[in-house]
């Protein structure tokens, strides 16, 4: 049974993580340099394969004779160090084999958890190969690794989720479990068939309930039994764990899975402080860096971007809703987003920003392939999402320098407002070049709103008499000009005859006083309509 990890650091490392109130060297060589590759749960009843550099945890391992052949059996392995649970009487013999095999004995403090001890080793394991530690990762990777802790201790499958059923963590042995855990596995939330027949039947409650783990032989249809133990801080339920069993546990692994919970809960709290800070950097640096000016080179060198060419991109519900059930959209679609760039673009960063989710695309090049690539992964992000609130996307043009990142952004909120203006249309996503002319016109639209200026001149004129007279003067002039003076195309549209069309056009230049052989007349007639001040045709 392997709790560990593909990942190296060095055993000083490890033991200096643990602290010597935890690890006390008993026998074999100190080697703080020996590489570490992985941890591993050892199991005397089913003895596991041990990898090379290993550090193996004794757990349940007496100090008798058979200490001393596991020792040699390590050090031909190439093991790095055992840990046994302290009190430790290390003879003669064990201490030979240690230093003839190189490996390093540590006792592990009485009353502290194999769990934890296996969780800060696979986390320091983690934090190693990545080379530090963003805000928050820790506490994530942890519960990666204590749930593949408890799953070897259990011999179960594990996942730890959250109040809503998202999957926080999960152990690597999820293999051969049923359909439902495969597809909770694949959508990291449990699906909502299942999460729902679970809190119809009250099982939710039970759990939340208890202090114990709470077996259940049929906790959904299609599903194999399972046992569930609460994850508890003070007085705050923070979620649950579920092991995928074959039947209730014994008294041994009922007390382990306690303990889990006890320590998931310590670190689903410094996950959330950490997950809370990390998202305020990340929506403090993505500000800035939308502003533009040197603050966005500073924010990119804290980001890593570099200095390659980046553009903008805007996510918005595309009509306004409900405002709670939009909100926790919004926030979804940041948190989606995010693992949707980061296939194709790992240096892309997004956040919520107002009531918009925003993201800043690194790309290779200001070509139109380029920008059409970034296009497609915003359409195709659109077509996949899954919450109540329909959402379009703005996308600004590609800038050579983050400095000119404030012009991409004004360019992806007027493609956004255009998608926004006209829902009914079928577009989803818009580059500002796609949609310039409409977003021209509602820049127009706002200036001559800001400077109260009414509907005046010939169509003023029209208006009044069509409200005098019942005519539908304004109506037919509007479909002549959409139609370039196709009569019998802009009569259809009416559902007027022909000849009926063609004599309201000529009163229409009787009473409004124009004439529609001027093309500059026409121009304006066409724009003032544009504008908003579009008549209602009614026949």
């Amino acid at each position: 049974m392997d709790g560990g990890v593909s990942a190296e650091a060095d055993l000083g490392r490890l033991v200096e993580r643990l602290g010597s109130t935890l690890l006390t060297i008993k026998a074999g060589p100190r080697q703080p340099g020996r590489a570490v590759t992985t941890v591993v749960l050892h199991d005397p009843l089913d003895r596991p394969d041990v990898p090379p550099d290993a550090v193996v945890l004794g757990v349940g391992v007496a100090v008798d004779d058979s200490l001393a052949t596991l020792v040699e059996a390590l050090g031909k392995a190439g093991a790095t160090a055992l840990v046994v649970r302290e009190p430790v009487a290390i003879d003669g013999v064990v201490a030979r084999e240690a230093e003839r095999g190189n490996v390093s004995i540590f006792g592990l403090v009485q009353g502290a958890s194999w769990i934890h001890v296996a969780t800060l080793l696979s986390g320091a394991l983690h934090l190693s190969a990545d080379g530090g530690s963003s805000v928050g990762g820790d506490a994530d990777r942890d519960l990666f690794a204590l749930a593949n802790s408890l799953s070897a201790l259990l011999d179960a499958p594990v996942t730890i989720e959250d109040l809503s059923s998202r999957v926080v963590a999960f152990s690597a042995d999820q293999a051969g479990t049923d359909e439902p855990r495969r597809l909770t596995i694949l959508g990291l939330r449990v699906p909502e068939i299942y999460n729902r027949y679970v809190r119809e039947h009250g099982m939710f409650r039970l759990v939340y309930a208890s202090d114990r783990p709470v077996f259940m032989q049929n906790p959904a249809p299609g599903v194999h039994p399972r046992v569930a133990m609460r994850v508890q801080a003070g007085d705050e339920i923070l979620g649950s764990i579920w092991a995928a069993v074959a039947g209730p546990l014994t008294p041994e692994r009922e007390a382990t899975m306690i303990e889990a919970a006890r320590v998931i809960a310590l670190d689903m709290l410094r996950a959330r402080v950490g997950a809370d800070a990390s998202q305020r950097l990340g929506v403090a640096l993505l500000s800035t860096l939308i502003e533009g000016g040197a603050g966005a080179r500073e924010a990119a060198q804290q980001l890593s971007f570099g200095s390659s060419p980046a553009c903008v991109l805007v996510f918005g519900q595309l009509q306004p809703d409900e405002e709670v059930r939009t909100a926790a959209d919004i926030q979804r679609v940041a948190s989606t987003l995010r693992t949707h760039l980061r296939p194709t673009y790992p240096r892309a960063v997004a956040a919520q920003l107002g009531g918009a989710v925003y993201a800043v695309v690194p790309v290779r090049s200001a070509t139109p392939p380029a920008v059409q690539a970034v296009k497609d992964l915003a359409a195709e992000f659109i077509a996949r999402l899954d919450t109540t609130t329909e959402f379009c996307a703005g996308i600004g043009g590609v800038v050579e320098n983050v400095s000119e990142l404030a012009a991409s952004r004004r360019d992806a909120d007027a493609a956004l407002r255009v998608l926004r203006s006209n829902p009914r249309d079928g577009r989803r996503v818009a580059s500002l070049a796609d949609v310039l002319i409409e977003s021209l016109l509602l820049r127009l639209s706002d200036l001559i709103a800001a400077d109260r200026i009414e509907l005046a001149g010939p169509l003023a004129d029209l208006e009044e008499y069509d409200t005098k007279h019942g005519t539908e003067l304004l109506p037919t002039l509007q479909s002549w000009l959409e139609h370039f003076g196709d009569v019998t195309a802009a009569a259809r549209a009416v559902h007027v005859h022909k000849n009926t069309f063609r004599y309201r056009l000529d009163r229409i230049q009787q009473i409004a006083g124009v004439d529609l052989t001027d093309p500059d007349e026409r121009f304006g007639l066409m724009l003032q309509l544009r504008l908003g001040q579009r008549p209602t045709r009614t026949r």
